[in-house]
């Protein structure tokens, strides 16, 4: 199947995976495209620049393959095709929960990541559905950490995309969270040790929660509160220690909910980040963080109408498959 170029893109995409657009610095100059690529892009190998190049992986911007000789154009730019990561098979398990002209919502397992990152690029979400749909204007719309499972919404129209996306960043929607945690805080905390179980006087969580690039970890730090979570307990697992909760973020900070269950002494089960990083856990294909975004609730950017989607899957107290 031809796969329609992404807007500005002359090349189709291969597999759901479109070109990368490199622009050529002004105010340099080198010998060829070819020098200039391998110096810039590890591994730093000329040979396999010139290998990239006879397969017809580098474009010019009318989409024109580029031979390995090709000249430097200051100023210009380049599309190229580069090399992928070995990834892990992931699941291709995406239900369609809701669909029409403009939306795609599914229902992303555990472990997926959402869009491509470090080394995961066909192994993704929206990789896998451009590829499944043939749509490459396929995009989603807000985050979705890759050991969450859940409602995740797409917009299938580059029109849809920026209201969309509004309607988060206005906190305009509302997003329902399950997850399992422990019913008792750990010793040193300070927190209840109950959360309360009516649905309309959930404890809330307001703090400032920052994340840096250099840290897998999000933080809490002083200043005014930048991040808010409604939390309360659903019910507990009879015989254990762990309970099922509900959480309402009312914001989109990076880790919050989690960030905010480890504040109140209760980091969730399966969660290879807090308190400790476990790195096992997190290099475990299979590790499962009990977190699922359960359902989200918005008005129709188009239609106006109230859209509400509920996730189909369930949690269990377990961290990997071979807990069950």
């Amino acid at each position: 199947m031809t796969r329609r170029p992404r807007p500005g893109c002359p090349v189709p995409a291969r597999e759901g995976v479109s070109p990368t657009r490199i622009r050529l610095p002004r105010d340099e100059n080198y010998a060829s495209l070819a020098g200039f690529l391998a110096e810039r892009f590890p591994p730093h190998d000329p040979e396999q620049v010139a290998q990239l190049m006879a397969r017809g992986d580098v474009f010019s911007p009318d989409g024109l393959p580029l031979a390995p000789d090709a000249e430097y154009r200051p100023g210009g730019h380049v599309w190229v095709f580069r090399p992928l990561p070995e990834e892990p098979s992931l699941s291709d398990e995406i239900p369609v929960l809701y669909e029409d002209d403009d939306l795609l919502v599914v229902d992303k397992p555990h472990g997926l990541p959402v869009t491509p990152r470090g080394g995961f690029v066909k192994q993704t979400a929206v990789t896998k559905l451009r590829v499944r749909t043939g749509n490459q204007d396929l995009s989603p719309v807000h985050r979705l950490d890759r050991l969450t499972a859940g409602v995740l919404i797409f917009a299938k129209t580059p029109r849809a995309r920026g209201p969309l996306q509004s309607l988060f960043e206005l906190q305009q929607v509302r997003k329902t969270y399950e997850l399992i945690a422990p019913l008792n805080p750990h010793p040193e905390s300070d927190a209840p040790e109950r959360l309360p179980q009516h649905p309309e006087e959930p404890i809330r969580v307001r703090s400032r929660i920052v994340k840096d690039s250099s840290s897998l970890q999000a933080r809490e730090v002083d200043g005014p509160a930048n991040a808010v979570t409604g939390i309360r307990l659903i019910r507990e697992f009879s015989g254990t220690p762990w309970g099922l909760y509900a959480a309402y973020p009312l914001s989109g900070k990076t880790h919050q909910i989690r960030v905010h269950m480890n504040h109140l002494g209760r980091p969730l089960l399966g969660d290879p980040l807090y308190p400790t990083i476990d790195d096992e856990a997190l290099r475990h294909p299979e590790t499962r963080l009990q977190l699922l975004a359960r359902e989200i609730s918005l008005r129709h950017p188009f239609t106006g109408d109230h859209l509400s989607v509920r996730s189909d899957r369930t949690l269990e107290i377990r961290t990997r498959p071979e807990d069950a």
